[in-house]
């Protein structure tokens, strides 16, 4: 079985460098609202645009600063369930850290701005994360024999909700070709802060619930990426 594991978790490592980082990119999501003006291996420039009354589902944006070209006023959601409204006026200069996050215009104009994504710096991964902070978490879950579609359904219903958390880079599901009742779960964290506030959200806390009742039984493992 750990034979089984070690295998299973080297060829999932390997994987994840081929994934795209940015699953929740809003450019190619959004392309009459997001358009690349500039991009090298150290910024993107992106002129954006959200029209009156519009909205957008959960995407992730890198550091990144926005200069304001006309005001708006809009009402961000977050995974978390909280909601936010921020107004600005023509010529606000904003900061933001790394962000998951869902618009809507609530304003009386469209919103138009100039956003430079930040890349990667000295000490910084692909998305703007520390790489000595990044947890990676590889969850095996055992399930019922018979019950192997319900069961594999139930876990890709967490992935969206789960990508769309701040602290979630990668959220990627595996099932044993012999064993159709075993998965495994490849994860990726910016820390270990967003890993533990992960299993305080509610729909993991069901979705445990959930495996409690039916019976399946789920073992987590975290491992931090060895340095050269």
């Amino acid at each position: 079985m750990l034979t089984k594991k070690i295998f299973a978790l080297s060829f999932v490592a390997l994987a994840f460098f081929s994934t795209h980082a940015l699953s929740q990119d809003p450019v190619p999501l959004y392309p009459k609202n997001y358009k690349v003006l500039f991009e090298n291996d150290r910024v993107r420039v992106i002129d954006f645009v959200l029209r009156k009354g519009d909205t957008e589902d959960f995407h992730s944006h890198r550091p990144h600063v926005a200069y304001i070209l006309t005001g708006f006023k809009i009402r961000f959601a977050f995974p978390d369930g909280r909601t936010v409204i921020r107004e600005t006026k023509a010529g606000d200069v904003l900061f933001s850290e790394a962000v998951t996050h869902s618009p809507v215009n609530i304003g009386d104009t469209d919103a138009h701005g100039i956003m430079v994504e930040l890349k990667e710096a000295a000490g910084m991964g692909a998305n703007g994360n520390n790489s000595d902070e990044l947890l990676t978490a590889v969850t095996f879950i055992h399930g019922l024999v018979g019950k192997e579609e319900e069961m594999k359904n139930h876990l890709l219903s967490l992935t969206a909700p789960t990508l769309g958390e701040p602290g979630c880079i990668t959220y990627d599901l595996y099932q044993s070709p012999e064993k159709k009742n075993e998965f495994m779960r490849f994860e990726v964290w910016r820390n270990d802060e967003a890993l533990e506030l992960h299993k305080m959200m509610p729909h993991l806390k069901a979705s445990f619930e959930l495996r409690k009742q039916q019976g399946w039984t789920t073992e987590i493992t975290r491992w931090k990426r060895v340095k050269k």
